[in-house]
């Protein structure tokens, strides 16, 4: 029994809720979807808090990139295989933000989803 709990608790994902989906967008293919990690969430403050600027001296198009390439740190994160294995890699947040549309938007909310999922359970 321990040596069955130790590989479910080491298998790939299993400190992550996470789910299958269709993307229809994309010929219909599976995807799965997880939790975002601690190191994406880091990676998104920082993209957040990025520069010495603040928001008041930002344009309205810097915010809005600022806030894209925080949201693409989190996508190349959370979007993985069938597999379980992570589709992107940090290095290419550049390749998916020129690319980035409301289809991986809605993938990325669905993700989030995820967690929001967690606390409502919490309450109950």
């Amino acid at each position: 029994m321990a040596k069955d709990l130790k590989t479910l608790a080491l298998a790939r994902l299993s400190g992550f809720r996470h789910k299958t989906v269709k993307v229809p967008e994309w010929r219909n293919v599976s995807v799965v979807l997880r939790e975002p990690s601690a190191e994406a969430w880091y990676l998104w403050r920082e993209v957040l808090d990025g520069g010495d600027a603040g928001d008041e001296t930002l344009s309205v198009v810097a915010k809005t990139r600022r806030n894209l390439e925080a949201d693409v740190t989190l996508f190349c994160d959370v979007l993985c295989d069938t597999d379980l294995q992570r589709v992107f890699t940090p290095d290419d947040r550049e390749q998916v933000l020129a690319v980035y549309g409301p289809v991986h938007a809605r993938l990325l909310r669905q993700a989030l989803d995820l967690i929001a999922d967690a606390e409502s359970a919490r309450k109950k």
